[in-house]
């Protein structure tokens, strides 16, 4: 601002390298609500949105960009989480971040994307079969009521059935076979009847 003024430029148009630039400039002031109109758009003028992201891990390897490049990963993930959840390739790129951020020791940043996929995520009834009981489940559990919070998916294992029916990290269990996950249930009761249960 000078004098009250406004100094800058408001994208109008541009090449799709350009406009995704955009979202790592400081005019915020200028253009307050560039970041979300680009992301409401970018189908427009993007093939895919793994393009995006893929450019925005990029950006994230300059320790100079890496909280604008986390502020605006953490709006989208808030604002248009079916980009990621209607993806498989989002889903693995949401996994790399995560890695990145845990990397450059950015915990902070990373229980807010972990808040905000988990808030984001929408309840579905998802039936998972195992031949017999002695099978590896297919996926890795965390949480439970000694942590202070539900059980969660920490990893799923790559072309498993569990990943087919698509389980997710990040995915909260709720319920199993009717026993219910959502109030108090430790770890270890959880992995029971985890394994316990062939579908």
């Amino acid at each position: 601002m000078d004098n009250g003024a406004r100094k800058g430029h408001i994208v109008i148009r541009g090449i799709p390298e350009r406009l995704m630039a955009q979202l790592v400039e400081d005019n915020s002031s200028i253009d307050p609500t560039y970041i979300e109109d680009f992301l409401l758009t970018h189908r427009t003028f993007v093939d895919q949105s793994v393009v995006v992201a893929d450019q925005l891990l990029e950006w994230f390897q300059d320790p100079i960009l890496r909280d604008k490049v986390t502020r605006v990963l953490l709006l989208w993930v808030n604002n248009h989480f079916t980009d990621f959840e209607t993806d498989p390739s989002m889903m693995e790129f949401l996994e790399r971040f995560e890695a990145e951020l845990e990397k450059a020791k950015m915990h902070g940043q990373l229980r807010m994307l972990n808040f905000a996929c988990t808030a984001k995520a929408r309840k579905r009834t998802v039936t998972l079969t195992r031949p017999s009981r002695d099978d590896p489940l297919q996926f890795q559990v965390v949480g439970g009521y000694e942590k202070g919070f539900g059980i969660f998916i920490s990893k799923v294992d790559h072309g498993s059935k569990a990943e087919e029916i698509g389980l997710k990290k990040g995915d909260q269990i709720l319920e199993v076979n009717g026993q219910s996950f959502e109030h108090g249930t430790k770890y270890t009761r959880a992995l029971e009847v985890l394994k316990s249960v062939c579908h």
